[in-house]
């Protein structure tokens, strides 16, 4: 068994799908407008951000922290179905035969995303996937959202070491694994597999996966090149190859 990791936003989804969760909140009062609008702002940023993304994922983690303070657990949940049932029709066309043919091939998929884990449970729960890491925020004494975070897959180091914990915990090997991301913040991930792919990566990311000789895709090449990258053959001969990449200084131009 190998693991096939894949980035949600912009790379199985189109956009952000924190957003909805967001929306259906505040359609049903239980946040207001002008908090989603400032999160929306602030993601706008750290997604244009390119190589200085660490600059940015803060003040966007916190600002959807700050939205949601005081919400209900149970609440969340509950809107997070209906905000799926609405989204849902994003998943890009490539989603599902990526997944299927994954499993296919013997790999066991993996979702790592920075948005709410109540968003990624249900896309999750659509594609049959078992493990998946969202954000994750803690509650108080009466199930009410915190600004305290217990899990933050934005950071690049975060979403590594999950993964690095789950193939640890299925007994698998990172040699073998595939990843899948689209953005600078996806570098770690990559970075720790024998299969990365860089999905129609920002320019940042894109220049790292020129230099480290990453397979590049697109939505319409996607599927076929994962095919041929998880083939049996082909998975023996990186694995043998394989020399996890060093830490690259993104933020080495940042004031």
């Amino acid at each position: 068994m190998s693991i096939a990791a894949l980035d949600v936003d912009g790379t199985l989804y189109e956009g952000t799908l924190g957003f909805s969760l967001l929306d259906e909140l505040r359609a049903s009062g239980l946040i207001g407008a002008s908090a989603v609008r400032h999160v929306r702002d602030t993601m706008h940023a750290h997604r244009s951000a390119g190589d200085r993304f660490r600059d940015t994922t803060g003040p966007a983690s916190d600002a959807y922290a700050r939205a949601v303070e005081g919400v209900r657990h149970t609440d969340a949940v509950r809107a997070s179905h209906t905000a799926w049932r609405r989204v849902r029709h994003l998943l890009l066309d490539s989603t599902a035969p990526l997944v299927e043919n994954l499993r296919r091939n013997g790999f066991t998929p993996v979702l790592l995303s920075g948005s709410p884990q109540e968003m990624v449970d249900r896309m999750a729960g659509e594609l049959g996937i078992d493990h998946r890491f969202g954000m994750r925020l803690a509650t108080g004494a009466d199930s009410a959202y915190t600004r305290r975070f217990l899990s933050l897959p934005a950071v690049p180091e975060v979403k590594a070491e999950l993964l690095r914990a789950l193939a640890v915990r299925l007994g698998t090997d990172l040699r073998t694994a595939l990843a899948v991301g689209n953005s600078a913040s996806d570098h770690a991930l990559l970075g720790s597999v024998g299969h990365p792919v860089a999905f129609e990566p920002d320019d940042a990311l894109r220049a790292l996966a020129r230099d480290g000789g990453w397979t590049v895709a697109d939505r319409h090449t996607l599927v076929p090149l994962v095919n041929a990258l998880t083939a049996p053959s082909s998975r023996t001969r990186r694995a043998a190859a394989f020399v996890p990449s060093p830490e690259r200084n993104l933020h080495a131009h940042s004031s």
